[in-house]
């Protein structure tokens, strides 16, 4: 994860979509008729990868990525 530290304040660039998604879900109450709920997104990610390995388009430090979540019952 990028960590930028302005005015006494640490910021991060977020490396994935996972959390927002778990996030939005637990927002309101559901039912179980409700689900399957699907969720999809497509947002810019951040990674901090160690030096010497990125390499063309297989590993790079910002990327869009199309993301989709799914919660079922038990």
């Amino acid at each position: 994860m990028f960590l930028v530290e302005s005015e006494e304040q640490i910021f991060g660039l977020k490396p994935m979509n996972c959390p927002e998604s778990t996030l939005v879900y637990r927002h309101a109450l559901r039912s179980y008729r409700d689900l399957p709920l699907r969720f999809s997104d497509m947002g810019r990610l951040h990674r901090n990868e160690r030096s010497g390995t990125l390499t063309g388009l297989f590993r790079v430090r910002q990327f869009t990525q199309d993301d989709a979540h799914i919660y079922c019952r038990p």
